[in-house]
């Protein structure tokens, strides 16, 4: 019976599939600008179509898109470093490229870091701190050729596939799709955000941003090369996350995996077959990770209730490059010694102290989008979601069976009976 269903849903999914790529392109059309980050410096500007710059005339629409995304895309890595390859530009704003970032440059809007040279890199570029620090209002961006760009970029997943195939393209789909039915309690949510602003402006910015966009249905999203899908929903504030989203008009709840990257470094651990981990200690991790007490394990022995302090630890013990004189590495050694030893041969022996944490986020990928939201998809086709990295959100109706699956995977994932 069970499989009869899988079949006969796994037939929809397929004929569904080829659907999604014209139901996107008709969501799209009705769009007539793109809601885009206005530094105030060229708020004057932007009051005018075109404007000239040593002689040429040139679009103040591609102008503001260029800031924008190059803003949008500190606030997403937290770095102020780009490299502007000409590849690219000349392919999105023309062969008067040039003139553009030239135009940037010389009214102190960025700054040139580091020249090109042949054969090694592009120009890296870095956003003015005053700007970043300055007020940022919004601009609606009716350029017809940037936003038939964005549309397509939208749509890309269906047209050309996605270059990262750590997930299935049609979850992808999916996933895309559904991000089109997630609203936003506005109101609420900016009353939240403007008792925040004074405390960060890059946080109090980028979500203010994210609620406006979300409210106005400009979707943007992001598969990296590690398995995780960013989108105007993984930047919000957890509370906003938690309490302003609706979904087909309907109250939702957020389900996650307890402790997952300690968790994902079991499976690590396990698949390797170290001979360097004790297996009492393994145990212990093992059990402490499958049933989401790592972190209050490690509390305790700091005789501390701050979690938050505790994950940032564990994450630079993972991620890191353990140094000898780190307080998190000192911690997480004196609990789990051959662990941690073998965290840091791992890292040696892969020759990048970065490779644990994609592969810890690979692992997590997997489990969420090929396998749990594949049964989601089989079982409950009409269910609607949005993924934040090692959780979903859905409609709080589905909670108990959707809960059902995560479980069911997890168990299958960790080989627990």
């Amino acid at each position: 019976m069970i499989h009869d269903i899988i079949s006969m849903n796994l037939e929809v999914l397929e004929i569904e599939d080829k659907k999604f790529h014209s139901t996107i392109r008709k969501k799209l059309e009705t769009k007539k600008s793109s809601l885009q980050f206005l530094p105030t410096i060229l708020e004057e500007l932007s009051e005018n179509k075109n404007f000239e710059y040593k002689g040429v005339k040139l679009k103040s629409s591609y102008i503001v898109d260029i800031i924008h995304n190059l803003i949008l895309k500190y606030y997403f890595k937290k770095e102020n470093k780009f490299n502007l390859m000409s590849t690219i530009l000349k392919d999105k704003y023309g062969y008067l490229y040039n003139y553009y970032i030239g135009y940037l440059v010389d009214n102190n809007i960025l700054e040139m870091i580091s020249n090109y040279q042949a054969g090694r890199n592009a120009r890296v570029y870095k956003i003015n701190d005053k700007v970043l620090k300055g007020k940022i209002n919004r601009y609606r961006n009716s350029d017809n050729i940037l936003l038939k760009k964005y549309r397509n970029n939208v749509c890309q997943i269906e047209e050309d596939g996605i270059k990262n195939k750590l997930i299935d393209d049609d979850i992808k789909t999916k996933l895309v799709d559904d991000l089109f039915y997630i609203d936003i309690q506005f109101d609420r949510s900016i009353f939240y955000l403007d008792n925040l602003k004074d405390n960060d402006s890059d946080i109090y910015n980028r979500n203010k941003y994210s609620v406006e966009c979300i409210n106005d249905k400009h979707i943007f999203y992001h598969f990296d090369n590690y398995g995780r899908m960013h989108t105007n929903f993984t930047i919000l504030k957890s509370f906003i996350r938690k309490n302003c989203l609706l979904i087909d008009g309907e109250e939702t709840c957020e389900i996650d995996i307890n402790n997952s990257q300690p968790l994902f470094l079991t499976k690590i651990i396990s698949d390797s077959n170290s001979k360097w981990v004790r297996s009492d200690e393994f145990e212990l991790f093992k059990y402490l990770t499958i049933n989401g007490k790592y972190y209050q394990y490690v509390m305790d022995h700091l005789k501390t209730t701050d979690k938050g302090m505790v994950k940032e630890m564990t994450y630079r013990v993972l991620f890191g490059k353990n140094a000898s004189n780190s307080k998190a590495d000192k911690v997480f050694s004196e609990l789990f010694p051959s662990i941690h030893y073998f965290i840091k041969l791992y890292k040696k022996e892969k020759g990048d102290y970065k490779i644990l944490s994609y592969e810890l986020q690979r692992a997590e990928s997997n489990l969420i989008f090929n396998k749990i939201i594949r049964d989601i998809m089989i079982f409950y086709p009409e269910v609607k979601l949005v993924t934040v990295h090692d959780s979903i959100i859905i409609p709080k109706k589905y909670k108990e069976p959707i809960e059902t699956i995560f479980k069911t995977k997890l168990f299958e994932e960790f080989n627990i009976l």
